[in-house]
Formats: C-alpha cells, structure tokens, sequence
C-alpha cells in the first residue's frame, strides 16, 4: 500500500468520524475553560477578602462552585448536540430542555450560596463589633430567603420541561387539603416556628422555663419545626413548635 492510498483512507476516516473530534475538542476546551474559572474566581475570593464590603465576600465566595458547573454544563450540551446531530438518537431530543435546568440549577446554587454566606458573613461581622442584636431575625430572614429561591427555582425548572404551573398549583389545592390532614403535627409545628420568628417571645441565647412542660434551659437553635434548648446539665432538649 502506497503513501497516497494510506492518506486517502485518513483523510475518509477524519470525514466520517469528524464530529468525535469535534466532541473530543468541546471537552478539551471545557476543561481549560473550567480551569481557567476555577483560577479567576479563586483570586477573586482573594481580593474580596482584603475589603470590608460584605457583598463581594459572598458573591465571590458563592461563585467558586456554581461558575465551574456552569461551564460544564455548557461545554458537555455543546458536545452532546454535536453528538446528536450526527447520531441522530431520541435522547437527544431533550437536550434543550435539559441544558436548561442545567442552567437554572447552577443559578440556583449560586443564589442559595450567596444567601447563606451573606448571612454568615454578616453575623460574624456583627458579632465581631459587637453589634448583634437580633440573631433570630437574622436567620429567619435567611431561611425564607433561600425557601423562596428553591420554590422559585423549581417552579421554573417544571415550567421547563413542559409542566404546566398553573396546573400544577390548582392540583396541589386539592392535594394541599389531603397533605394537610396527614401531617397536622408537622404543619402545626411549621406555623409555630413562623410565630415565633414574628412575635419573637424568645431568641437565641435566651434562658426560658416551662414548669408545666418541665422544659428549662437555654436556647440554642430555631428551626422551622423545632426548637432545640441546652438544659443547665449540658442536655439537649429538643421541643416542637
């Protein structure tokens, strides 16, 4: 066999099996790309570090793990249309849609991170200046905050793939009535926990007492559906809202 007759084939060969190089090509460039991010958002958190502003501390830090997913998400829809085109397969035909909570899901994780290291960031702040006043305030407002990014963000995610809302919601209407009588204790508990973040009888740190409950000691945490109080013999006591 020939030289020319050996270039030929290559050449049928690059033809034919062009678009996995194509797809070899996309990847490649995402990983540098993904590379590259990781070392720009890495030197960001940096410079953010040495400022007093505590928004550029949380949106430099929030971006560290959602902007590397982001371009993943990017680079491995572009190899998979590639792939798609040529092979022709069904699978594909999701790509789209798929793409698209890839993207709301990465926007997702970034705000939910951001959410949470602005209400770190801050409490240690104020702690630290001694200026914290309300910590109870502070976390109810960071958890509704990130309650309201999620049911958001799924919401937008069904809306995606088709799924009526509307539907959805006048659905959940009939089906809010059955959840409700199935899990009163819990909805109770959840409804209390909101009470306590508005009314706030109590806050963290706060010594309480209940004869009639025997519960005594001093609160450390408050969650949606219980509060958690450290009895003066080093006990935990976890009681529902």
């Amino acid at each position: 066999m020939d030289v020319s007759s050996v270039m030929n084939r290559a050449i049928a060969l690059t033809g034919e099996y062009g678009w996995v190089v194509q797809v070899f090509g996309v990847v490649l460039a995402t990983l540098i790309v993904g590379a590259v991010v990781r070392r720009a958002v890495r030197h960001l958190v940096e410079r953010a570090h040495t400022t007093h502003n505590l928004i550029d501390d949380a949106l430099s830090s929030a971006l560290q793990g959602p902007s590397r997913g982001l371009v993943w998400v990017v680079g491995l829809a572009a190899a998979a249309y590639i792939a798609g085109a040529q092979t022709e397969a069904v699978i594909f035909d999701a790509l789209p849609a798929m793409r698209n909570v890839g993207v709301v899901g990465m926007l997702t994780w970034f705000l939910l991170r951001f959410a949470k290291g602005y209400e770190e960031f801050y409490i240690a702040g104020q702690q630290a200046r001694g200026e914290l006043t309300d910590l109870t305030f502070v976390r109810a407002v960071g958890k509704l905050s990130r309650a309201s990014i999620s049911i958001t963000a799924a919401l937008v995610a069904l809306q995606t793939f088709g799924i009526s809302i509307a539907g959805l919601l006048a659905f959940g209407g009939m089906g809010g009535i059955a959840v409700g009588l199935a899990a009163q204790d819990l909805l109770a508990n959840v409804f209390g926990g909101v009470t306590i973040y508005l009314d706030r009888p109590f806050s963290v740190g706060d010594w309480i007492r209940s004869p009639d409950r025997e519960i005594e000691g001093t609160v450390e945490h408050i969650g949606w559906r219980r509060t958690a109080i450290r009895t003066f013999d080093k006990r935990p006591l976890y009681v529902p809202n």
